[in-house]
């Protein structure tokens, strides 16, 4: 192993350490601009916001209510995914605590994989690596269909979560070449894999991927299109995530 890939392999344990005990809460109650969604919604990351406050009511019910930074706001394809106060066990009481404004703020970790920004509207770039069945793939293998690629990990407890979101997009959308990625060997996720089970293409003991895009948090999704185009991705998961991705993944199976 190189040596500028074990530095990143040391980094993304100290971070995904921290990063991954913290989205085991992926899929409990936000509030952002009034608005409260099942999850984190898609299009927005927690580097996005100012303060994160926790709105506990009487009753014990919570919902994480996160104020953006200055400039920011909820994309609006995110407002398709919100959900109504009813829906939220004390949504009405847990409102009206973020509007009397007596609740502290608590500290945010921001994340630093923003290169994954910059090439949305850009081709995938050339590769070559193999799966956990001895298969080499390169980007010609990929073109012609919709390609998912999927970062995780076996400490990743959110990423084994979603497991079972991911392989119904495989039965609604057949026809995409589905990705997993993760610098675990083959031996140490064969236990998920099978038994949960996860039934993407396995890219196992590889940080080409992790190297290419800087990507340290898990679990991070892209889309790429039939053309080889990056055209969506999303750090972390959530119901909501999920939803759009796969809204946006029979998009491109439809083009």
């Amino acid at each position: 192993m190189k040596i500028n890939s074990l530095f990143l392999f040391l980094s993304m344990m100290f971070v995904w350490a921290g990063l991954c005990s913290a989205q085991t809460t992926s899929d409990k109650y936000y509030l952002i601009d009034g608005y409260f969604f099942k999850g984190m919604p898609p299009g927005i990351r927690t580097d996005v916001g100012a303060k994160l406050i926790i709105l506990t009511d009487k009753d014990g019910n919570t919902a994480l209510e996160m104020q953006l930074n200055k400039g920011k706001s909820l994309p609006e394809y995110a407002m398709k995914y919100r959900i109504s106060a009813e829906e939220v066990p004390g949504g009405e009481e847990l409102l009206r605590l973020s509007r009397s404004g007596t609740q502290k703020p608590m500290a945010i970790s921001a994340s630093n994989t923003v290169t994954l920004d910059e090439w949305v509207g850009k081709p995938f770039p050339d590769f070559k690596v193999t799966d956990t069945a001895g298969r080499v793939w390169t980007k010609a293998d990929i073109l012609g269909k919709p390609f998912v690629l999927n970062y995780w990990h076996t400490g990743c407890r959110p990423c084994i979560k979603e497991m079972p979101d991911l392989n119904e997009w495989m039965k609604i959308c057949p026809d995409v070449t589905y990705f997993s990625t993760t610098w675990n060997t083959a031996e140490q996720i064969k236990k998920i894999v099978e038994n949960r089970p996860f039934l993407f293409t396995h890219i196992a003991d590889e940080l080409f991927f992790f190297n290419l895009f800087k990507v340290q948090v898990t679990p991070t999704t892209l889309l790429v299109d039939k053309k080889g185009m990056i055209r969506y991705w999303e750090e972390g998961t959530s119901t909501s995530k999920r939803k759009f991705l796969l809204d946006k993944l029979k998009e491109l199976s439809a083009e």
